[in-house]
């Protein structure tokens, strides 16, 4: 089931990625990504839809078929931020 973030906000100058679960290769997220890089984290007022219902604010976000843990949620010091650290390796991103 598809969640929609209800936080989500648009952010000016992004592109879309789609992030999929590096164990069996479930859709988990539609991410909007600023600047270029790799993914280090994910900011949960950019995510704009997701596989794990994010209201309920899990401490780390989870594969829903494979029940592999891909990410951390961390409340960030300096810009108070609530974000999700990613796992290196965990996960796979592409441009949609």
């Amino acid at each position: 089931m598809i969640y929609e973030n209800p936080s989500h906000r648009r952010v000016k100058g992004s592109r879309l990625l789609l992030i999929t679960c590096g164990y069996c290769k479930k859709e988990i997220a539609h991410y909007q990504k600023v600047g270029k890089g790799n993914l280090l984290r994910m900011y949960v007022p950019r995510i704009v839809r997701s596989a794990v219902d994010l209201s309920k604010k899990p401490g780390s976000l989870s594969c829903p078929k494979c029940k592999k843990q891909l990410a951390t949620r961390v409340t960030l010091r300096r810009k108070g931020k609530d974000a999700y650290v990613m796992k290196r390796s965990a996960f796979n991103s592409a441009e949609l």
